[in-house]
C-alpha cells in the first residue's frame, strides 16, 4: 500500500460541529449515537471529533480511505517529532441487522447501572475515556507526547489502521514509542493474540439435469470435499498446541463461515463458493492451513473432478493474512500496564486486534479497555457504569506516567 500523508483536519463545508463540553455519559451518548456501522461511511462521527479534539488543544489530522468516504484520526498534544503514548481505539462497529435488541441500539440506555448500545463495549466507550483524559492535560507540561488514534474497519480487516501505520511511516516522523489498544478486556491486560487469516475457494461445475450426473460436474460435491478437508486440518491443528498458558484453544482454528451455490433442486449446480477464516497460534507457519488446502485441491480434488468433466475449474484464494501479536513478555507498557490495573500478569485475547499491526510497525501495545468481550457483537451491548468510570482514572494515571 502506498504512504497516503495524513492532513490536518480541516471540517468538511457546512459540517462544523461545535465543540461540547466535555461529559463522560453525554460525550458516551453522542458517539453511540453515529452509526459508523463498517458498511457507512464514518465521517459525521471524524467531524465531531475533531471538532473535541481541537477545542482540547491537539494537533488534529486525518488519513481519508482512497473512496473518500471514511477517515482516521491521528490527534497529537506535545512535541509532534518525539514519540510518546499511544491510546488507539476504532471508529466502526459490527451490524445489528436481525438482532433482538430491547432498545434502540444508537440511543445510548442506561438500566440499572449498565449502558446499552451498539459499540459500548466494542469500542466507543475507550474513545470517550480517552478524551476525557486528554482534558485533563490542559495546561500541563508533557515530557513525552500523547497521541490518539481512531481508526476505521477494524471490523472488516483493519484497513484503517493498516493504512494510518504506512501514513505515519511514510511521513518520517518519529513513531509513538509504546501503544495501549482499548478493547473490551474489563481492564485485563493482554499481549498476544491469534493471527486471523482468510481464503475462499471457488468451484466450476458443469450443470446439467439432476436426472443424469454422469453429464454434468457438481459444484457442491466437490465444495463440501473442501470443507471436509478444512475440518481434518483443524482436527490435525489440535495435536500441536502450544502456549497453553495464555489461551483458552491453544491451538489454530479453522471455521468455514460462508457457502454459496446452486439455482434449483433438479439442476446440477455449475457454481459453489467456500469461504474461511482460520486464527494461527504465535510462531506457527501462517501459510500452513492454505498450503494444506491449495495442496488437496492441486493434487487430490481438481484431478479427479476434471474426470468427470474435463473443463471443471476449482480456484482457492488468499483474501486476508494477518499477523498475530506477541508483545515480548516484560515489555514496559505491559509492566505499567499490569501495574496501573493491579493485574498478576497478562495473558491472550482470544480475537484479533490493531495491536498486531501497531507492533508490527514497531510499536510495542497491549490489549486493555473497558467492557466484556462476551458482550461485543451481540443484541443488547452494554458497559457497566464502572468500567466507564474506571476507564478515565486508568488512562489518566498511565498518561502521567509516560508523558509527564
Amino acid at each position: 500500500r502506498s504512504a497516503a500523508p495524513t492532513t490536518p483536519y480541516r471540517p468538511r463545508e457546512g459540517k462544523a460541529l461545535a465543540p461540547m463540553a466535555l461529559d463522560l455519559i453525554a460525550l458516551e451518548r453522542r458517539l453511540i449515537g453515529f452509526d459508523t456501522t463498517s458498511r457507512n461511511s464514518n465521517l459525521a462521527m471524524v467531524d465531531f471529533l475533531c471538532e473535541q479534539l481541537k477545542a482540547l488543544g491537539l494537533a488534529v489530522e486525518v488519513d481519508r480511505s482512497e473512496d473518500g468516504q471514511k477517515a482516521n484520526i491521528f490527534a497529537t498534544l506535545g512535541a509532534p517529532d518525539t514519540g510518546g503514548l499511544m491510546l488507539a481505539g476504532h471508529m466502526d462497529t459490527v451490524p445489528v441487522d436481525g438482532q433482538a435488541w430491547h432498545t434502540d441500539p444508537f440511543t445510548l440506555t442506561e438500566r440499572d447501572g449498565r449502558f446499552y448500545g451498539r459499540g459500548t463495549a466494542d469500542m466507543k466507550s475507550f474513545i470517550a475515556q480517552s478524551l476525557l483524559a486528554a482534558e485533563a492535560l490542559r495546561g500541563r507540561k508533557l515530557k513525552l507526547p500523547l497521541h490518539l488514534a481512531f481508526t476505521y474497519d477494524e471490523e472488516i480487516g483493519c484497513d484503517g489502521a493498516d493504512r494510518l501505520m504506512h501514513a505515519l511511516q511514510g511521513s518520517r516522523r518519529a513513531m509513538p514509542r509504546c501503544a495501549v489498544v482499548g478493547e473490551p478486556t474489563n481492564f485485563g491486560v493482554f499481549r498476544l493474540h491469534k493471527g486471523y487469516h482468510t481464503g475462499r475457494v471457488t468451484v466450476t461445475g458443469v450443470e446439467g439435469h439432476s436426472s443424469k450426473p454422469n453429464k454434468g460436474a457438481n459444484a457442491i460435491n466437490a465444495a463440501a470435499k473442501v470443507i471436509a478437508k478444512l475440518a481434518e486440518v483443524e482436527e490435525e491443528r489440535k495435536g500441536h498446541r502450544s502456549m497453553e498458558e495464555f489461551f483458552e484453544l491453544p491451538y489454530t482454528t479453522v471455521n468455514v463461515g460462508l457457502i454459496s451455490g446452486g439455482t434449483a433442486f433438479n439442476i446440477i449446480p455449475n457454481r459453489a463458493q467456500v469461504g474461511f477464516e482460520y486464527r494461527t497460534m504465535p510462531g506457527e507457519d501462517p501459510d500452513y492451513v492454505m498450503n494444506q488446502v491449495q495442496g488437496y485441491v492441486r493434487e487430490v480434488l481438481l484431478p479427479e473432478f476434471r474426470k468427470q468433466q474435463p473443463e471443471v475449474d476449482i480456484r482457492v484464494e488468499q483474501l486476508v493474512q494477518s499477523e498475530p501479536m506477541m508483545t515480548p513478555a516484560g515489555a514496559d507498557i505491559e509492566k505499567l500496564a499490569l501495574e496501573l490495573t493491579g493485574t498478576k500478569r497478562s495473558t491472550a485475547a482470544p480475537y484479533y486486534t490493531e495491536g498486531a499491526i501497531y507492533n508490527a510497525a514497531g510499536i510495542p501495545s497491549v490489549i486493555c479497555g473497558p467492557g466484556d468481550i462476551d458482550q461485543a457483537h451481540r443484541p443488547n451491548e452494554y458497559v457497566t457504569r464502572e468500567q466507564l468510570e474506571k476507564g478515565v482514572a486508568f488512562l489518566g494515571r498511565l498518561i502521567e506516567r509516560v508523558c509527564l
